[in-house]
């Protein structure tokens, strides 16, 4: 059996000031004048050209739902990454999930004195 292997585009979608560093790269960016811009965006990120996406946490939390959508499948494998000035903590909540997922229970992380 033989896979047609083809080249997939990186998108990064945020606001400008996180998200423009990553166009040098070659990375197909998208940058929002509010997170809310997402929701208009994600269409085409999730058509097929996309096999990743990395994504802000504000625009992230806009989309959520969409991208729910369309986590069973193997592509876009959507990462969140945290935004310029944002405290972050969407990427951590979902990593909880998934191991309470994995595990069938929570995992308390705690931080340890410095």
């Amino acid at each position: 059996m033989c896979l047609e292997m083809r080249e997939a585009k990186v998108a990064v979608v945020g606001d400008s000031s996180s998200v423009a560093g990553f166009r040098p790269l070659g990375f197909a960016v998208f940058a929002l004048e509010s997170p809310a811009e997402a929701r208009g965006v994600w269409q085409q990120l999730a058509g097929g050209e996309y096999g990743v996406v990395f994504i802000t946490e504000p625009a992230y939390a806009e989309i959520e739902d969409l991208v729910a959508e369309v986590a069973d499948e193997a592509l876009p494998a959507v990462t969140v990454i945290p935004g310029a000035g944002t405290q972050g903590g969407v990427g951590e909540k979902k990593l909880a999930r998934a191991i309470e997922k994995a595990l069938g229970t929570t995992v308390l992380i705690r931080e340890e004195d410095e």
